[in-house]
């Protein structure tokens, strides 16, 4: 049942405006009041909150209908409709100018005036409709400006639920983020429907990671029979952005998102998204190419620069250690001679692999040189003489192991720096430096 509209009827003639009253109360409309004069109409807005006006253009007071109807549409937003006998030339040119949502002439039928007001309801409707599209265009335009400058998923996806809510009205939604075989919620908010984690093929989270379009379930039977659970949920809509993460919004009624426009302007918002990803990830990659060594897929001596800063600055704060540890290859000239340039490539990254695998997660492992590695290792002091040791021996085995045609050994030297020595880091590195030519040198004296 459509809901009544409601009229008001400002008019300073008591039998026409009690005609008018009549002609639109046996039309089902609802007449808030009756007003002779423009100032009174004005309060009379504010209290009753009319959805149309009907207007005559001679009135009691300072004001015409037709100035009145000029400050009713811009400061109101309502429409008004003219109901008058003045129809010269002058008054018609003056009234066009207020851009009324009809023009009735008195004496007028009955039929005349439903008719006019039904018209103005629905192109009001239709104006506030491209208002709001207009609205919605202009938000996520500033949506898609703002997602070019992001710079964490963080960030991406906290724009996206701004705009769900501002463009879509969408409130219950939450944001998934594959990883290995799981998904996991990476929402600001939780959804007591939503597990914190779906496997990929699990439940209407897992469906919408599957597939490559926006799915909808539109009716209770179609979402219980994949979440027993959500029987208070009528609809549900998703979506995969990305390669890894997944959006999902549920709504308590059926068909709530069956509109081919929300659908339409859904994609456009997520494909935005998705490019704003795709540009972190090649952003992430040139950074980490720049840093890496591309022969032993560790890091370069840039990178060192920029994490010794990083290193040093933790260990003043918490008082920390770090130890210093330099590899450098022995005899590496008489492998690329003997067995190529090839081979003496892949004896670097079998010392490069046996120093990753031996390596904490949080230690930084550098190749400084073309024969020569530099590891860096937070919060270890002393005991990075037993790391020395620890990777003495795992060359041994390593070279048990391997597929090289020749043993690969190398010269090792290590020390520690922390805030209360004398010495500089520089001067630390120095000292595990000169440690390291020592260990090289006895090595070839022993052979």
């Amino acid at each position: 049942m459509r809901k009544k509209v409601k009229i008001l009827i400002v008019e300073d003639e008591v039998i026409i405006a009690n005609d008018i009253k009549m002609s639109v109360e046996n039309f089902g409309y609802y007449v808030t009041a009756v007003e002779g004069d423009g100032e009174t109409v004005l309060k009379r807005i504010k209290e009753k909150k009319p959805d149309i006006v009907l207007v005559d253009i001679k009135l009691n007071g300072d004001l015409d209908g037709i100035e009145l109807t000029d400050i009713i549409q811009k400061e109101y937003n309502i429409p008004v409709i003219y109901v008058t006998a003045y129809t010269n030339e002058k008054t018609i040119q003056d009234a066009k100018l207020t851009a009324p949502y009809g023009f009735i002439n008195k004496p007028f039928e009955d039929r005349e005036l439903y008719a006019t007001i039904e018209m103005a309801i629905f192109r009001f409707k239709l104006d506030q409709q491209i208002i709001e599209e207009k609205q919605k265009i202009e938000i996520l335009h500033d949506v898609a400006m703002e997602l070019m400058e992001c710079e964490t998923k963080r960030s991406i996806f906290s724009i996206l639920g701004k705009a769900l809510v501002a463009v879509f009205e969408i409130s219950d939604f939450v944001f998934y983020q594959r990883e290995l075989d799981d998904l996991i919620n990476i929402s600001e908010k939780s959804l007591k429907h939503f597990k914190p984690i779906y496997s990929v093929n699990e439940g209407i989270i897992g469906n919408i990671f599957c597939s490559n379009e926006i799915c909808i379930f539109s009716t209770k039977k179609d979402i219980i029979e994949i979440e027993p659970t959500w029987k208070d949920i009528g609809s549900v809509i998703g979506s995969r952005i990305g390669h890894e993460t997944v959006f999902a919004a549920v709504d308590k009624d059926e068909n709530a998102y069956h509109e081919d426009v929300l659908v339409k302007t859904l994609l456009i918002l997520f494909n935005h998204a998705d490019e704003s990803l795709k540009r972190l990830e090649y952003e992430e990659m040139l950074k980490k190419k720049a840093v890496i060594d591309p022969l032993t897929n560790v890091f370069n001596r840039l990178y060192y620069n920029q994490a010794i800063k990083y290193e040093v600055k933790l260990a003043k704060r918490y008082g920390n250690d770090i130890g210093f540890i330099v590899v450098d290859i022995n005899n590496l000239k008489h492998i690329n001679d003997t067995f190529g340039h090839n081979k003496g490539d892949q004896a670097i990254q079998f010392v490069a692999s046996l120093l990753v695998s031996q390596a904490r997660e949080t230690d930084n492992i550098i190749r400084s040189g073309g024969d020569e590695f530099l590891l860096m290792l937070p919060q270890t002091g002393k005991e990075v003489e037993i790391v020395e040791n620890r990777l003495r021996k795992a060359i041994v085995k390593a070279n048990k192991k391997s597929e090289l045609s020749f043993p690969v050994s190398f010269a090792i030297g290590s020390s520690y720096w922390n805030t209360e020595m004398k010495k500089s880091v520089e001067e630390t590195i120095e000292e595990a430096d000169q440690k390291m030519y020592i260990d090289k040198h006895n090595s070839k004296k022993n052979r």
